[in-house]
């Protein structure tokens, strides 16, 4: 081999390493810019979920007070039934009275349509 071979061979394989290390900082960039979008991506998605979470945090307070919403009415309905039986029984009450003495009222009517009680007025003495 001689040197003018030598140095063809140096040049060549120059060329070869020139030409590699073009291909890697174009692949290098590449994988630099596919990074940058990906970072991109997760920092969007990070955002997200923050939402997200804030949304379902949100939710859930909304809920916290729907339950207690809820328990104050079934409380109050609950009031509201007894207050309405304890009127039904007041009614009850009130129709039996009202009962009794409408009875003694016609008993008083029949009294005074009889005279002295024993027999109808007008009637056989």
């Amino acid at each position: 081999m001689t040197l003018q071979e030598i140095e063809q061979g140096l040049k060549l394989h120059e060329e070869r390493f020139a030409r590699i290390d073009t291909e890697h900082e174009q692949r290098f960039k590449r994988i630099e810019d596919n990074l940058v979008v990906q970072g991109e991506i997760l920092n969007r998605i990070d955002q997200r979920l923050e939402r997200m979470a804030a949304r379902v945090e949100s939710h859930d307070q909304q809920l916290s007070l729907m339950q207690s919403a809820m328990t104050s009415l079934s409380s109050a309905v609950g009031n509201l039934s007894s207050t309405v039986e304890a009127q039904g029984q007041q009614l009850t009450l009130m129709q039996s009275a009202m009962t009794s003495l409408f009875q003694r009222m016609d008993a008083f009517i029949q009294g005074l349509e009889r005279g002295n009680g024993d027999t109808p007025a007008g009637g056989p003495r």
